[in-house]
């Protein structure tokens, strides 16, 4: 036991970054993932009660959210890698100044979004799902508009986490994520669970928990404000070029995050056609999947920062090992709580309340991600995290693109629509996407173009 913890601690270890650093990092992240997609687990159960066409409405314009949250949020990233990149050569001057322009230009893209979708809900709504019955369309209406006005303040807060992660300051990011996502569940217990609300009811949670976190994040950075070598003049005169420079870094980011959402779009407008028990079925297979995800996903967004000061320091056989040791930690978590949560099914099931003829199809759709999610995830998800914090984000977008388009939206049309495999065909496709973008990141991986890009 004394040996592999031995082992364990030098795989997760380098010549410049600790054991403890790592450890310190990424728990955090754990734990916010962790409540993050309890939340969520939490909010579909609770809007189950308003019924399949509140649970499909949300699940319609989740997949558009995720669509546009991505574009600020890919900001959040950019100066993520840039801080996470300044503070590996010491370069602390600029960081202050990089962590002011990555708030800055956050918000500025939250903003446009929001006035750009407010004018075009109507026509983007019909346009992408006008298939739905018209009581799921009234209620995908008011989840949109209650998710658009939240932007602005989820801007703040997503540039903050993206500069206290690029510092390694996951701990004071976890924070401000349970903040506003125990609001978020404690509205939602007064709002839909208890005032009978419905989407009406997430809305006001929605707006309320931002509104506080809005102000929770502002306080974070003057608390961190030494660290992050943070001064009051940073944002009342904005440096425009260090704005710009942020928001082109993180161009890459954004636009394969818009166009691999997008692709998930077009998806859900497959799954949309195919009825609402299906897209309820859908909502509520993702969920279940994502509890499995949850160390995973922190892994992924933990080895930014710690690939980025790798890269920084221009150690590149530190990102190689502990991008190794990502990979193979996430592939065993997969499988080990996958196995964990296979004999729970049927009591999960029954949180969600989903109609009986569509529990089959749930646990299908579960069957196929016990077998592919730890072959294939940790090689599409978390090996690009490396080759972005490298500064090889415009590899990654290209392959992203492709693989999301050419791919699984046609195969997924041609199986799931076309022959008749359905919803079933469909999360089937998604699993073998996985297995290509995973298998072209790898190749990448072992040559050596993926850190010779310049970012600072």
């Amino acid at each position: 036991m004394a040996s592999f913890a031995a082992k364990f601690k030098g795989w997760f270890s380098g010549e410049d970054i600790s054991f403890s650093f790592i450890v310190a990092l990424v728990i955090p992240v754990i734990i916010d993932q962790f409540f993050l997609v309890s939340f969520n687990f939490i909010n579909t159960a609770m809007i189950s009660s308003s019924g399949t066409e509140a649970v499909s409405a949300v699940n319609m314009v989740g997949s558009l959210h995720f669509f546009m949250v991505q574009v600020f949020a890919a900001v959040g990233l950019g100066g993520t890698v840039v801080i996470s990149q300044y503070y590996g050569r010491k370069k602390l001057k600029e960081m202050g100044i990089m962590s002011a322009s990555t708030i800055f230009g956050c918000v500025l893209m939250a903003l446009a979004i929001t006035i750009t979708f407010l004018i075009l809900r109507d026509p983007v709504l019909n346009l992408l799902f006008g298939d739905a019955e018209p009581a799921v369309m009234k209620n995908a209406q008011v989840y949109m508009t209650g998710l658009l006005l939240s932007y602005p303040m989820q801007a703040v807060v997503e540039g903050t986490n993206g500069s206290l992660r690029g510092i390694g300051r996951t701990k004071a990011s976890l924070k401000l994520s349970l903040l506003m996502n125990s609001i978020y569940i404690l509205c939602n217990i007064i709002f839909v669970s208890r005032l009978n609300l419905g989407v009406l009811g997430l809305t006001y949670s929605l707006n309320i928990s931002r509104f506080i976190a809005l102000f929770f994040a502002l306080y974070t950075l003057y608390a961190n404000s030494q660290l992050l070598k943070i001064r009051r003049e940073y944002f009342r005169r904005p440096d425009f070029k260090k704005i710009r420079h942020i928001i082109r870094v993180a161009v890459p980011f954004a636009t394969e995050s818009l166009a691999f959402n997008g692709g998930k779009i077009i998806m859900q407008i497959l799954i949309v056609s195919l009825g609402t028990q299906n897209i309820a079925a859908n909502a509520i297979a993702q969920s279940w999947v994502q509890l499995s995800e949850i160390i995973p996903s922190a892994l992924s967004t933990s080895l930014v920062p710690i690939a980025g000061q790798c890269i920084g320091r221009k150690n590149i056989k530190d990102a190689r090992k502990l991008t190794k040791s990502f990979l193979v930690l996430g592939a065993v978590t997969f499988l080990i709580v996958d196995s964990l949560l296979l004999p729970f099914f049927n009591v999960g099931m029954k949180l969600f309340n989903p109609p009986e003829a569509v529990i089959p199809l749930i646990f299908q759709i579960f069957l196929v991600y016990y077998v592919t999610h730890f072959l294939f995830w940790s090689f599409s998800f978390i090996l690009p995290a490396a080759l972005r914090a490298a500064g090889d984000a415009k590899f990654t977008t290209v392959v992203s693109m492709l693989s999301m388009w050419l791919y699984r939206v046609g195969m997924g049309y041609f199986l799931g629509i076309h022959l008749g495999f359905g919803l079933l065909g469909i999360f089937g496709v998604t699993a073998s996407e996985w297995a290509i973008r995973g298998s072209i990141f790898y190749l990448r991986f072992r040559g050596t173009k993926w850190y010779e890009n310049e970012l600072i």
